[in-house]
């Protein structure tokens, strides 16, 4: 299966990404990448802000940096509504955790969980991929009101390609995952 992925991505999934490309690759799966938005590059790491026309809308500002394993990433993300409290959400994916990968041919199958279709199927609009512990994320409020810090972890993260554009990176995010950071999902480790 990682082979009929790969021979549909660009030859670079197959060579070690690169630090650029592994950010983006986690940036897709965690929806920070969306909308063809580039993100404000430095050193290490990627920042993604929100667009937001009304002045009174809340703020978000994500900023994702690849570990030293770079199959896992870093998210630092800070939620504020203007003139009001603040939420900082730290939060870690590691890709190599993927255990399963299930393509749907559309949003109302993959909620059923019904009719799956294989993963290099031109017909998957969706893939959901599990894994235990694949995100982990602890939110705290800035506000004062509370200290206690919530805790959560997400076994499951979906992969929307629904247009060319998203199944191309879609594609090349799957590749990285099989290929590079070799998920069990994929016949890995």
């Amino acid at each position: 299966m990682a082979t009929v992925l790969a021979g549909q991505a660009p030859a670079a999934a197959q060579d070690a990404p690169t630090d650029a490309g592994m950010r983006e690759a986690h940036a897709v799966l965690l929806g920070l990448a969306q909308d063809g938005v580039a993100p404000v590059r430095e050193a290490g790491a990627d920042i993604y802000y929100s667009i937001v026309d009304n002045p009174n809308a809340p703020r978000l500002v994500t900023r994702l940096e690849v570990s030293g394993a770079p199959c896992r990433a870093r998210t630092i993300s800070a939620l504020q509504f203007p003139e009001r409290w603040a939420t900082l959400t730290i939060g870690l994916i590691d890709l190599s955790r993927v255990t399963t990968a299930i393509a749907y041919a559309s949003v109302d199958d993959m909620i059923a969980e019904a009719r799956p279709v294989p993963l290099a199927s031109p017909e998957a609009e969706q893939v959901v991929l599990t894994g235990a512990g694949l995100y982990c994320s602890s939110r705290l409020s800035l506000s004062g009101r509370s200290d206690a810090a919530d805790e959560t972890c997400t076994d499951r993260l979906d992969l929307p390609m629904m247009d060319e554009e998203q199944k191309a990176r879609g594609r090349q995010v799957l590749a990285i995952v099989a290929d590079f950071c070799k998920a069990p999902a994929f016949g890995g480790k």
